[in-house]
């Protein structure tokens, strides 16, 4: 998957499901390929026909990230997580101790948390 400085945003839709957040993605109309948002071309086929969809929240921890600069991340867990949907995005473990959450944990997507700008996941159950 390419990189990219932009991340898809978890957003907590208005009304009666405020309390659910929601991560949005790309699907490419062409090879059925998902991406993150911050794509203007399908990675796989080059088209620009990409069509915007909301994922179910669920996904797998693939790797646990060490920043660079630690006090620019207020002690967050950071990951990759691959979703369900088969795209990867970059996120934050929400009341996770750095190390304590193995790859291979099933995560889900959490309301936003104001000390960071990645999408917010929690270890399930």
């Amino acid at each position: 998957m390419p990189s990219s400085t932009l991340m898809p945003l978890a957003v907590v839709p208005a009304g009666d499901e405020a309390s659910t957040p929601v991560l949005r993605y790309h699907r490419c109309r062409w090879c059925g390929s998902p991406t993150g948002r911050a794509t203007l071309l399908c990675p796989i086929c080059g088209s620009s026909e990409l069509d915007e969809q909301a994922s179910a929240g669920a996904g797998i921890v693939h790797r646990l990230l060490t920043p660079r600069h630690r006090q620019y991340t207020d002690g967050e867990t950071i990951c990759l997580v691959v979703m369900e949907e088969g795209f990867t995005v970059q996120a934050s473990l929400d009341d996770a101790l750095p190390g304590t959450v193995p790859e291979g944990t099933r995560v889900r997507l959490a309301p936003p948390a104001p000390h960071t700008h990645l999408p917010v996941f929690r270890a399930c159950a």
